[in-house]
């Protein structure tokens, strides 16, 4: 196995000093003074920006893209959002912004993690361990630094300084917080690259891991047995297994649509999580429905222009139930067949019950109807401690105009099953322009920048929380969404509502009664809820006979509606005290 690679080499010490100096002066100019955010509202849902100054209001012309989110296991109020943060007006320098909330993303905080002399920082990738320590990964273009990682064990408020990982682009971080013999190991893969490495002799291996809490990173002896490997997610299963979702980017073709890959796989170890072993991994093709495509063009007709689709998204079933284990994969794909003037991408969805080793086919998660400027793209997926599902992507259906693929919405979908059955889609975001800003060049319009290559969410038991990025400022910036299920759109979560007594769910299926045709055993008025309506008509007809075999009043069958009928009804009440 390959030496640990040293936190600080010794040709980065002097640079190391700079750092430490530039650091303490950006934390001590940055008054981490928390903020009401502006807030962008759909319906139940509120997105609340990030990139905000000391007021709480928008900062014009600045730019920030690629979000990445983490919350503290300790305390779910605190959240941490990083993004490539560029100045106003936008340079050449990006750095890693960094959002803190303690308030469960009503009001935000924010500074950014400094530069080197020369670099620029892109790339950002959050996660925090069992412990609450946050590690914010970020590749730095310049200098001798590459892909490092910054530690905060003060909720996301302080950062040390970076720890070297590896030369690479397009990496991701994984921590193992499975509360077994593997917590806390830090998981890292990435895709080849170009970058320089001092080292004539280093042979990439795509995998690295920290087994001491992010102080030193390790190789394995072999590399990814996918060569061309990347744009993937990393996810930890309940026993500590490592999975890593991606593809091969190896060129199929090139298209109207950007340059098409040769497949998307499913990667696995079963020893990474042993610190005496050198990991490894099996590697299988997995059908998603269609094959990868990157929007790599500068035509603008495309939602990105210029930029990345989306990584493949992998997560996995950490509950105690039935479904522990559960392995799911989301990705956006062009079908296999594709023709110009056909609809061009969708995200599909695939689930293993076996540890990986057999998927399910595909299933098409957005429910619009195919149509040639239809674009879902940036998926996103995760699964809540309960077993829900849940998936968003950034949506061009309702988009208008000449151009409707500029315009994109969030759309979100979530599954009680598995993944076998999908709720309806639901636009949770307004939809905004992702070719913002404009830029002209002797009045020609050019392509806009991209809006970065990926997103981020994560699930808890009552919704998720989403990190992205939208225009609705005319410029990008980064915002803060927490969605959920709420079939009878009253703002709440129905996991609280079943959970809180304010809605019934007689057959247990984590929807509402009032959302779904069923009868509901002791609803006299039909409205698919057991309250003090229904218990003072059963009292009004105290002492009278049943109507007939099938009258709801008389619970216990037999012919009279009495005392005992309107007892065993109150028992009934969906709601606390059997309140209206």
């Amino acid at each position: 196995m390959t030496k640990p690679i040293r936190a600080l080499k010794n040709n980065q010490l002097t640079q190391s000093a700079r750092f430490s100096s530039l650091l303490l002066a950006s934390l001590a100019i940055s008054t981490l003074q928390a903020a009401p955010a502006p807030v962008v509202n759909l319906g139940s849902y509120n997105s609340h920006q990030i990139n905000i100054d000391v007021f709480g209001q928008n900062i014009p012309g600045d730019r920030g893209n690629e979000p990445t989110i983490a919350i503290n296991p300790l305390n779910p109020a605190n959240i941490v959002i990083g993004w490539r943060l560029f100045d106003s007006p936008p340079t050449a320098v990006k750095y890693g912004g960094v959002g803190v909330s303690f308030d469960s993303g009503m009001s935000w905080s924010n500074t950014r993690l400094p530069a080197l002399p020369g670099q620029t920082r892109t790339d950002p990738v959050l996660d925090v361990d069992a412990d609450g320590n946050f590690y914010y990964q970020s590749l730095g273009l310049g200098g001798e630094d590459r892909t490092s990682v910054f530690k905060s064990s003060d909720g996301g408020v302080n950062w040390s300084e970076p720890v070297f990982q590896f030369n690479g682009d397009k990496n991701w971080l994984a921590i193992d917080k499975t509360g077994g013999p593997s917590d806390g190991i830090i998981y890292s893969t990435w895709r080849r690259t170009s970058f320089p490495n001092p080292d004539p002799n280093y042979v990439p291996k795509y995998f690295i891991r920290s087994t001491d809490g992010g102080i030193s990173y390790q190789e394995p002896d072999v590399a990814l047995p996918v060569a061309n490997f990347g744009f993937g997610r990393l996810a930890v299963g309940p026993d500590g297994d490592v999975y890593l979702s991606g593809v091969d980017e190896s060129f199929l073709s090139i298209n109207a649509l950007g340059v098409v890959r040769r497949g998307h796989y499913f990667l696995k170890s079963g020893n990474a999580k042993d610190p005496e072993a050198s990991p490894t991994f099996s590697a299988q093709k997995i059908n998603m429905g269609g094959n990868s495509v990157m929007m790599l063009s500068e035509q603008l007709q495309l939602p990105n222009a210029l930029g990345g689709d989306g990584d493949v998204q992998i997560a996995t079933d950490q509950s105690v139930g039935p479904m522990r284990g559960n392995i799911y994969m989301l990705a956006h794909v062009v079908p296999y067949d594709w023709l110009p003037g056909s609809d061009p991408l969708n995200v599909n969805f695939v689930r293993s019950t076996d540890g990986g080793d057999t998927w399910s086919a595909p299933i098409r998660l957005n429910d619009d109807n195919p149509s040639a400027s239809s674009f879902q793209w940036f998926p996103m997926l995760s699964v809540a401690p309960n077993s829900r599902i849940d998936a968003v992507w950034y949506d061009t259906r309702n988009g208008t105009g000449v151009a409707p693929y500029r315009f994109s919405q969030l759309y979100y979908t979530y599954s009680w099953d598995g993944g076998l059955t999908w709720s309806k889609n639901q636009a949770v975001t307004p939809l905004f322009n992702t070719h913002l800003p404009y830029s002209f060049i002797n009045g020609e319009e050019r392509p806009a920048d991209k809006i970065g290559d990926y997103t981020q969410m994560l699930s808890d038991a009552n919704g998720a929380h989403i990190a992205y990025t939208g225009t609705f400022n005319g410029e990008q910036d980064v915002y803060y969404l927490n969605i959920f299920p709420d079939c009878n759109g009253n703002k709440r979560s129905d996991v609280l509502d079943i959970q809180q007594r304010l809605s019934g769910d007689t057959n247990s299926n984590h929807v509402p009664d009032s959302c779904e045709n069923i009868a509901v055993l002791g609803d006299i008025d039909g409205d698919r809820d057991v309250d003090q309506f229904d218990v003072s008509q059963v009292i009004a007809a105290r002492n009278k006979p049943a109507s007939g075999a099938s009258d709801p009043k008389d619970l216990d069958k037999n012919g009279v509606i009495n005392a005992l009928d309107a007892r065993k009804q109150t028992l009934l009440c969906t709601r606390p005290r059997c309140a209206v």
